[in-house]
């Protein structure tokens, strides 16, 4: 009879290990991998066959393909998967009653993911980015717009039940929306939106000066390092965290851009957005305390079934040692299903370069650099056609 409780116990804390993992499909895999050595289109085509794929990775993966067919230079296929995504991140009913309950007590990761709201809100930035691309500023402006969500404001650090929704503090996205209105000729809207990324990031004020110079005609984004990474933490990795750090990581190299071999930058910190940063504020994450409860629930489920079936067994009371054995096994069930939601946007850039520049008419060579990374293109600038917008990625 030992021996079968051994057996049981052991395959108790199996099921506790095992029961509810978490694995990217080696399609998406292998697109993250080329993404990362610089084989945008590749990777854009391994994702176009997933991103339709109408499942609980449908955002996610619509993410994924929007960030490689922009590095890529596939500019309707970004904006169409960026869409998709925007589509579904702002509806209120998809994930229903019924996949909410089994993700409360099965697995978070059944849930249709949206992403952080961090990750939500550059989402939208880059829908709002792209139509700049295609000076379509109306939808720009509608896009940025939509990255400026209220979020959470925690009333303390360990309080995780008493906070007030506030406005958004996403600078990027207020330039974005300033720069829009700045063009739409509303500059009045235009001077509170620069207003309000100045005070959310000081460091914008130099842009922000420098794209109301008269002249300036063209806007040079630039995607460059790597943004913030979710690992598991706690014992039954019921907890989730972004890493790594600023502090970590390091300083954001500074970003040098060149026209015709002409210096555009000089020592200014065109640097507009930290995502590892933002990765780290407690009103960029979803925070689920679901996952601790049944985590502490389960363990103390297992702890009591061990219990109980130590006293049956020492006592010969068969029925109550299967009934600890059986708790144990509820228990382990209920800690392991506490795992938390891994998938997250793993090819969000560490920071958004945003240059502002002034080219005349005619044939030119852009070139941008930062750290390691470099990059050119070619352009021709046409005579009276407004904005000429540029994106690049730097790994």
């Amino acid at each position: 009879m030992n021996r079968k409780v051994r057996i049981l116990a052991i395959a108790s804390l199996l099921l506790a290990a095992v029961a509810g993992c978490n694995h990217t499909p080696a399609v998406e895999r292998d697109a993250i991998v080329s993404y990362g050595v610089g084989d945008y289109a590749r990777a854009a085509a391994m994702l176009k066959a997933p991103a339709e794929k109408k499942d609980e990775n449908y955002v996610l993966n619509n993410y994924r393909l929007g960030s490689c067919a922009i590095a890529s230079g596939d500019l309707e296929t970004s904006e169409h998967a960026f869409f998709n995504a925007y589509q579904v991140i702002n509806s209120g009913d998809v994930n229903d009653p019924g996949r909410a309950f089994q993700a409360t007590v099965v697995f978070e990761g059944i849930k249709v993911f949206k992403g952080e709201p961090f990750e939500r809100a550059m989402a939208h930035y880059y829908l709002g980015m792209i139509y700049l691309l295609k000076n379509d500023y109306g939808n720009a402006r509608a896009a940025f717009q939509n990255s400026l969500f209220q979020v959470r404001e925690y009333a303390k650090k360990d309080d995780l039940d008493h906070y007030k929704a506030v406005e958004s503090k996403f600078a990027l996205g207020y330039f974005g929306l300033g720069f829009c209105n700045q063009r739409l000729n509303r500059s009045d809207l235009a001077q509170q939106n620069f207003e309000l990324a100045q005070k959310y990031d000081p460091r914008l004020a130099k842009l922000i000066a420098d794209v109301k110079r008269p002249g300036v005609n063209a806007l040079i984004f630039v995607d460059a390092g790597r943004g913030p990474q979710k690992s598991p933490k706690g014992w039954y990795n019921e907890e989730s965290v972004f890493g790594p750090t600023p502090a970590e990581a390091g300083g954001i190299p500074p970003m040098q851009a060149f026209v015709d071999g002409q210096p555009v930058t000089h020592q200014e910190p065109y640097d507009a957005v930290d995502t590892l940063a933002l990765a780290q504020e407690r009103s960029w994450q979803d925070i689920d305390t679901l996952r601790k409860v049944k985590a502490v629930v389960g363990t103390g489920a297992m702890a009591a079934g061990a219990g109980m079936t130590g006293y049956g067994a020492s006592e010969h009371k068969d029925a109550l040692m299967w009934a600890g054995v059986g708790t144990m096994l509820v228990g382990a069930a209920l800690a392991a299903s506490s795992q938390a939601d891994l998938r997250y946007w793993e090819l969000l850039p560490r920071t958004v370069y945003i240059v502002p520049a002034t080219m005349a008419p005619g044939q030119h060579t852009v070139l941008v650099q930062a750290g390691s990374g470099r990059n050119e293109l070619h352009t021709t600038v046409p005579p009276g056609q407004g904005d000429h917008v540029y994106y690049f990625r730097l790994h």
